[in-house]
Parts: structure tokens; C-alpha cells; sequence
């Protein structure tokens, strides 16, 4: 019955972090909690590592990295010991899944949008040949809405699993 259990809780706890990330996301909010033992005023700021894909002019996806920062809020009790990055208003967040060893042949994204790995391995092509894999936790900028695009191939033995988040016009825009 213990081995019943485990693959149970194996299979149930991709869907309490996804509702975790849908929560955090889905009020387009990143937070990191502040070490408990100093006053959040002293903190530095926080920097969220992420891959960003894009589309050059002449139509090559290419990816570059790239960081979030993550300021103090300045409040007071929970909120004071947090530190954000406001992303705006998101409307349309949706998960999305793909069987393991699946490829989704050249695409270009929909729209401006985050890919939050929940679950399962992703490895992305972009058209200039580099390949970068998207492991549970990771997330990757999709904003090659035009040009060759881009391979998503699930690369693990399990389903990959993500949360698309579209960016508001004008958000993170690539300088």
C-alpha cells in the first residue's frame, strides 16, 4: 500500500504546485520571502534568472538570458518582508501539456507570453540552432511571434507540463 500511496502523491504533486504557480501568477505578482531574522528594509534586491526567445530582423529566433528584480514592497508584516516584480494585469494564463517524447515542429509563439515549466522536461530550438532545455521551475520568455520560430520537443520521460502567462503590451520588452 506505501508504494500505491507514493506514485499517488507522485502524480498529485505536479497539480499542487501548478495551483501554486497559477496563484502567484495569476495575480501577475513574483514574490520571494525575505529572511526572517532582518528587517526588510535592508534587503537588496532579488534577480530571477530566465531565457528569453526572440526573432532578429531577418526572421532567426535567437535566445538570450535575461533577469527579473525582485524590489522590496516597503509595507509593513508579510508584505514588507516580500520582494515583487509587478508583470500587470494578465488575462488568458492557461496550462498546457505535451506527451512525453512528442516534437511540435517549427511555431512561433501565439503571443508574448511566459512558459513556467511545471512538470517534465521541455528542450526548445530555437531557428538559429541553439537548444535549451526547461527544467520543472524554470521559465522561458516566448516573443518570437514572427519569423521561422521555434522546436518544442517534451525531452523527459514524463508529460511536460507548463503555464503560459501572456505579457501585457509594453511589459519586459527587449531593449
Amino acid at each position: 500500500m506505501p508504494g500505491q500511496e507514493m506514485r499517488a502523491l507522485r502524480r498529485t504533486a505536479p497539480g499542487f504546485i501548478a495551483l501554486a504557480l497559477a496563484a502567484t501568477l495569476g495575480v501577475a505578482t513574483f514574490h520571494t520571502a525575505f529572511a526572517a531574522d532582518k528587517p526588510a528594509m535592508t534587503q537588496a534586491s532579488k534577480k530571477i534568472s530566465f531565457s528569453r526567445l526572440y526573432t532578429s530582423a531577418d526572421g532567426v529566433s535567437h535566445f538570450m538570458n535575461d533577469e527579473l528584480t525582485l524590489a522590496s514592497t516597503g509595507g509593513a508584516g508579510l508584505e514588507g518582508a516580500m520582494a515583487t516584480n509587478r508583470i500587470g494585469d494578465v488575462k488568458g494564463v492557461m496550462f498546457a501539456s505535451l506527451k512525453a517524447g512528442a516534437t511540435e515542429d517549427w511555431h512561433v509563439a501565439p503571443r508574448r507570453q511566459f512558459m513556467v515549466c511545471v512538470g517534465g522536461i521541455v528542450e526548445v530550438t530555437a531557428s538559429d540552432g541553439e537548444k535549451r532545455r526547461i527544467m520543472p521551475g524554470q521559465f522561458l520568455l516566448l516573443e518570437d511571434t514572427t519569423g521561422k520560430g521555434h522546436i518544442t520537443h517534451a525531452a523527459g520521460t514524463d508529460d511536460h507540463v507548463a503555464l503560459a502567462v501572456p505579457l501585457p503590451d509594453g511589459v519586459l520588452v527587449k531593449k
